[in-house]
């Protein structure tokens, strides 16, 4: 093999490994960002748990079973990595910035679940928009419409 095409590989981003998971990897990172989310001032109550699995499929267009199912790899998948970076960089990879908007915004419905914002969800959606590669203004615009939005589900 010529050094100019060994380089040109070397440089080349990795394919994609095979995943033997049942959920697309980008519907997977959604879900597992919302896990995340849930998880992140270490007290997931049943409403936050609930409101994940409707956004999961609501967003995803799943049937109540399937979005269940997607949950519960997610919360595997999302216990088994070291860092969410995987999960964001799916996102920011696989979706069109208004999309990215709807991600960060189901997240801030999931903190203001249950009326408080804690120290630890505040640190995770305060680096949010920089990982999922969104402006200042997109995402305090994602921000202001949440409420809203969970007292209208």
């Amino acid at each position: 093999m010529p050094w100019k095409e060994l380089i040109e590989r070397l440089r080349a981003a990795p394919p994609a490994p095979p995943s033997g998971l049942a959920f697309p990897r980008r519907e997977l990172a959604v879900a597992a960002l919302l896990v995340e989310t849930a998880q992140v001032d270490r007290e997931t109550t049943g409403e936050e748990r609930a409101l994940v699995l409707n956004l999961i499929g609501e967003r995803l267009g799943l049937p109540a079973a399937a979005a269940g199912r997607l949950l519960c790899v997610a919360e595997g998948e999302f216990s088994a990595a070291l860092d969410d970076w995987v999960f964001t960089l799916a996102v920011r990879e696989s979706f069109p910035e208004a999309e990215r908007v709807e991600v960060l915004e189901m997240m801030w419905r999931i903190v203001y679940a249950d009326g408080r914002l804690a120290r630890f969800e505040e640190q995770l959606m305060k680096r949010m928009p920089v990982a999922l590669g969104l402006t200042t203004v997109l995402a305090e615009e994602a921000r202001a419409r949440a409420p809203a939005k969970g007292r209208g589900a």
